[in-house]
């Protein structure tokens, strides 16, 4: 009897031993189910969570911007406020009426990837932006606007009329490695032939490297400049002054997000900058630096107020006094900033700009 007491507690034990394996077990494929284990087996996953056909967008080439073409993925409402917060900018608009593509993933290391965006507003602007398996930002690079040419840019003689063509393109070096090159040409159209003649080309090319913890650093101090011809896009006597500190302006827009040094080169051009340049740094500086990070920029302001040589609080006053919708976006990073004695100093210069309105 003892003997068949001894039986029957132990296949009992047993019993409760495999039925605490498969409670275990079963919790346990309850965490691969969450996006950060599903993360570990695949670095797409919160792509998947979302319902994105990411597989037909993993990039195969080593090419970006990829040709829009029809598996392009229009993000969604959802979409956009789990992907686009922080890429765009802080305030981005999500709505059905958004017109943002997510054109191409590619996995950059175990625990990172990246995404490009094709965002359609008055030209269609592309971002690339990392992310860890979680699905949290990592990073983000505006990559200029897609190439396009325009036509009869101006007209040279009867039949012949001078055409720029812009185009950016990335090439990816090796998996984490890419440059961002931006080529601007003038070519002579001979309406009469239908031929065109390069007369200016120009070549502007960065390169970067995407870390092993997904920030996207610029790994020479300069962009590398090939120049070829004759500029006549402006014929003026400083034409070719004037677009060279353009393209100047346009190039710092090429900095990540994350890139310590991009503040203090606005600050900089600021100071060489007036007329049309000028008005191109203060549009530039608050859509594609300020609006994406506006804190980091508060920070960086509040950091360097002393400096008697700033030049990047007159760009955020040009557009606090002349847009509401741009005086909105200012006060509500203001409200937002932690600091008391950051936040009293910011609200004692907008209440000095608040004057001019009113004047």
């Amino acid at each position: 009897m003892n003997r068949l007491h001894l039986i029957i507690i132990l296949t009992l034990a047993l019993c409760i031993s495999c039925q605490g394996k498969r409670t275990a077990s079963s919790a346990h494929e309850g965490v691969q189910d969450s996006i950060v284990a599903t993360g570990v087996k695949n670095p797409f996953g919160f792509l998947e969570k979302l319902g994105i056909d990411y597989e037909l967008l993993i990039a195969n080439g080593d090419t970006l911007p990829t040709p829009f073409d029809s598996s392009d993925c229009l993000l969604t409402t959802k979409e956009q406020g789990a992907l686009l917060k922080g890429v765009i900018s802080s305030d981005f608009d999500i709505s059905k009426d958004t017109l943002v593509y997510l054109v191409a993933v590619r996995q950059i290391n175990d625990n990172v990837i990246l995404c490009q965006y094709n965002h359609r507003r008055y030209f269609e602007d592309v971002y690339i932006a990392t992310y860890n398996t979680d699905g949290v930002l990592i990073d983000v690079l505006f990559a200029g606007e897609l190439g396009n040419k325009s036509f009869g840019d101006r007209i040279l003689s009867d039949s012949i009329e001078l055409r720029i063509v812009r185009h950016n393109q990335i090439h990816f070096i090796g998996n984490h490695e890419f440059t961002l090159t931006r080529e601007y040409k003038e070519l002579e159209y001979d309406t009469k032939s239908d031929r065109d003649t390069i007369t200016y080309n120009k070549t502007i090319s960065l390169t970067y490297n995407i870390e092993s913890d997904g920030k996207i650093k610029m790994t020479l101090p300069d962009a590398e400049v090939c120049e070829d011809g004759v500029f006549r896009l402006w014929d003026r006597e400083d034409g070719k002054k004037e677009w060279d500190l353009m393209d100047e302006i346009y190039t710092l827009n090429l900095y990540s997000f994350s890139d310590e040094k991009a503040l203090e080169r606005w600050n900089i051009i600021g100071k060489k900058a007036d007329g049309a340049p000028a008005e191109s740094v203060e549009y530039y500086f608050f859509i594609y630096v300020f609006k994406p990070q506006p804190q980091r920029v508060l920070k960086w302001l509040y950091d360097n107020r002393d400096d008697e040589s700033i030049t990047l609080p007159m760009h955020l006053e040009f557009e606090y006094t002349q847009d509401p919708q741009s005086r909105e976006i200012i006060d509500n990073a203001i409200a937002q900033i932690d600091d008391k004695a950051m936040r009293a100093y910011f609200k004692a210069l907008t209440a000095e700009w608040s004057k001019e309105i009113e004047h």
